[in-house]
């Protein structure tokens, strides 16, 4: 949005540096910003635009929703809010996730609704402890896209509807068994049961035998709580062999019990190939980063959200260097988001 007011919008770092937008970004006085961590420049810029009595745009959430239904906020958006002292409004959308979803192959066509509230007033932000700025803003931007889809009755018509949920949905309810599951046209089939189900024009399940979930967001969560209850057995352990690249904009040592220097990079390029392991203590990377031999170590209680592309990749951040995870078998992307977001959980509840 340029006019009549131009917005500036703080958007992910990778997407500034690397995607191939980054050119109009880089000249739409957007603000660029590290996922998931700290980013003092990135701040600089928001307290900038409203100095200059400027209108600044922010993703809170960090990632696009995998699943249809909002996670918890990653980042506590509150002292930020505080600091700024300006009404906020907050754009709620609904039925974006019909059309566009990171796991789809084919778009298909149907309603999308945007709604815009005040959510805060500047005397409020003054008045409001931090706990209670996060709960409303987090509840002003809620949304399920299958209860607001049972309420409106819309339908989303297209071809091959279910092609691509196989990279989200990995666990099949009816024996267990774990990426069994295969699509075609609009159907899911079980390869090992022979369990179907049809994902239909209301974005919900019809079952051919027993009914297990309404929607994707259930059967979701569903392997989040698997995964979970499999953390509680204790053992954390898996491994498995990834295509490395990554997005640097500077020389960065990442430290550890051997520090270990990565190079600036010009995008988001080509590292090397090796191991991740995830254990209960940390999770690594061993194997090549541009020609060297190095192991990379990952605190789990500083990785609560995976950024990931379903069937394709996912992104860790460490010292505002982005690893992006590329797995031989693509399809467990959505396993070790899974797994790594449980296991913060647990964590947290320990």
């Amino acid at each position: 949005a340029m006019f009549p007011r131009r917005i500036n919008y703080m958007v992910a770092r990778k997407h500034v540096v690397a995607s191939p937008y980054r050119f109009f970004l880089k000249h739409s006085y957007t603000i660029p910003k590290s996922l998931f961590q700290t980013d003092i420049p990135a701040l600089r810029g928001a307290f900038d635009v409203i100095s200059q009595k400027g209108i600044l745009a922010i993703y809170p959430e960090g990632q696009i929703l995998v699943h249809g239904i909002s996670k918890e906020l990653p980042e506590q958006v509150s002292k930020l809010l505080k600091k700024l002292k300006v009404p906020v409004l907050v754009q709620r959308t609904s039925g974006a996730y019909f059309v566009d979803s990171t796991w789809r192959k084919n778009l298909p066509k149907g309603v999308v609704e945007a709604e815009f509230s005040l959510a805060l007033t500047p005397e409020q932000l003054a008045e409001y402890p931090l706990e209670k700025i996060d709960e409303i803003v987090a509840k002003s931007l809620y949304v399920d896209n299958f209860k607001w889809q049972e309420e409106t009755g819309n339908l989303y018509k297209g071809k091959n509807r279910a092609a691509g949920l196989e990279n989200i949905l990995y666990i099949c309810p009816c024996c267990k068994k774990e990426f069994s599951l295969q699509t075609k046209d609009d159907m899911i089939i079980c390869q090992n049961c022979g369990l179907e189900v049809r994902y239909n024009e209301a974005c919900h399940f019809d079952w051919k035998q027993e009914k297990y979930f309404k929607h994707i967001g259930e059967w979701y969560n569903y392997q989040r709580d698997v995964e979970f209850e499999n953390h509680k057995k204790g053992d954390f352990k898996i491994d498995f062999p990834v295509e490395l690249k990554l997005l640097a904009e500077k020389n960065t040592v990442i430290k550890g019990s051997n520090d270990f220097e990565i190079r600036k990079t010009k995008r988001i390029e080509k590292a090397g190939e090796g191991i991740l392991s995830l254990r209960n203590d940390k999770y690594f990377y061993k194997g090549m980063i541009f020609g060297k031999e190095a192991e990379i170590n990952f605190n789990p209680k500083s990785v609560q959200f995976l950024p990931y592309t379903p069937g394709d990749n996912f992104q860790i951040y460490l010292q505002d260097v982005m690893f992006a995870f590329h797995p031989k078998e693509p399809k467990i992307c959505s396993k070790i988001a899974l797994s790594i977001e449980s296991y913060y959980e647990y964590l947290q509840q320990k």
